[in-house]
């Protein structure tokens, strides 16, 4: 493989497009998230708050297992029509459906009619995330074939971005408004942000070439996805336990960790806003660097993971630990750091899993498959089970771990060498 050489300008352009488009994308996605406890009463307004909590989790499961039909419908369309294409329609969708939630009228002012619409929009986002990500990944290792660590650190720290700007905005609001205010109606800020950065990158997104990679396939499958299916079946089992891997560890310690902190251990929403801010920024910080650092080496990526493994085994306890001793920007940072290697190279191994004719569709697949099945399941899991055994920090913790070790295993099945720059 020839040395990685500095970007060109239309490379460089390609990953601040990429990078921009995934970051946007996974705002709108985890604002739901980090804003759940606000507006969880505006749509189901139960006396008892941690049914009120599971019940806007259920919608937050459905927005998940809407993204393997959104995987399924774009992975077609990029596959047969163009990566390009999909990148365009799935930021659109994005910024329409946060718009969407942005303007809701809540339960009290509409009834039921209130949450049906709510779990509508969230369909609509589920549909457009599962299009959006899987292909970002495929259409960076297609069209920086030679430069694929460096440029997937680039762009996965700009999808990871996407959660640091949601813990921003709710950070900026905690300090500038009162929490009645944002109970109200601050809460609808943060999607009228998003709807808005979606669809101006939908305007600039237009402007993005094809990859060789998708131009030169000289016979394209009808049905792409039958395909992978029955000819690819063992690369798409590895691929969603390795996609599980990333993803649970996401969704727990991103995404749910808000509603966790606040509901189970008492932190005030300004102070999460504080460790959330804080701890995204490293972490995003720690991908850049390792992207930096190995970008002109050649790497066996099978004994980095299982390196990460080790230490995310022993950093994972200590996390809880600390927040367990309310040392929690000790504690988020242990969680986060440490899974920076996995938040970057899972998504470049996955890419390598499938010829290029029916790439996207077994990417989809895979990353879309353990997203509903692991990573959206998580929270309500984790919350059941916490509320059944009062293993508040032990529970979090193994189910984190537990899927780090399957998706390694998994790695090592379809890779036992896979050296890469």
């Amino acid at each position: 493989m020839s040395n990685v050489t500095a970007l060109n300008k239309e490379e460089k352009r390609v990953l601040l497009l990429s990078s921009l488009g995934g970051m946007l994308e996974l705002y709108d996605f985890a604002i739901y998230g980090a804003f759940a406890t606000y507006f969880a009463k505006q749509f189901f307004p139960n006396q008892d708050g941690f049914i009120g909590i599971l019940e806007t989790y259920m919608v937050f499961l459905l927005g998940f297992i809407l993204r393997p039909i959104g995987g399924m419908i774009f992975s077609h369309i990029g596959d047969e029509k163009g990566r390009k294409k999909v990148l365009v329609y799935t930021v659109f969708l994005m910024g329409i459906s946060s718009l969407g939630i942005a303007i809701l009228p809540t339960y009290a002012q509409i009834g039921i009619v209130a949450p049906v619409l709510l779990m509508l929009m969230r369909m609509l986002q589920g549909l457009a995330v599962g299009g959006e990500l899987p292909t970002t990944f495929v259409y960076i290792s297609e069209y920086m074939p030679n430069k694929r660590i460096f440029a997937f650190s680039v762009v996965m720290g700009g999808v990871f971005s996407g959660y640091l700007l949601a813990s921003l905005v709710n950070f900026i609001l905690s300090e500038i408004c009162t929490e009645d205010f944002i109970y109200q109606y601050g809460w609808r800020i943060p999607f009228v942000i998003g709807s808005v950065l979606c669809l101006l990158s939908f305007k600039i997104r237009k402007s993005l070439h094809e990859t060789d990679a998708f131009e030169q396939i000289k016979t394209k499958e009808k049905f792409p996805i039958l395909m992978v299916l029955r000819q690819h079946k063992i690369p798409l089992i590895a691929g969603a336990f390795m996609s599980a891997a990333q993803q649970v560890f996401s969704v727990v310690g991103i995404i749910y960790m808000p509603t966790y902190l606040n509901k189970l251990l008492n932190v005030s929403n300004t102070l999460i806003a504080q460790i959330s801010t804080m701890g995204l920024f490293l972490f995003v910080l720690m991908i850049i660097i390792l992207g930096v650092y190995f970008k002109n080496k050649s790497t066996n990526l099978v004994k980095i993971l299982l390196c990460g493994l080790l230490i995310n085994i022993i950093t994972i306890p200590l996390a809880f630990y600390s927040m367990k001793h309310n040392l929690f920007v000790l504690g988020y940072s242990l969680l986060l750091l440490p899974h920076s290697i996995f938040g970057l190279f899972i998504p470049l191994c996955i890419t390598l899993l499938f010829p290029a004719n029916v790439r996207l569709s077994g990417v989809s697949l895979s990353y879309n498959i353990s997203i509903v099945i692991f990573a959206g399941t998580a929270p309500l899991l984790i919350t059941a089970l916490i509320n059944y055994t009062q293993l508040t920090f032990f529970a979090p913790a193994m189910y984190m771990i537990l899927f780090l070790i399957l998706g390694c295993s998994a790695m090592c099945l379809m890779f036992r060498k896979l050296y890469y720059r």
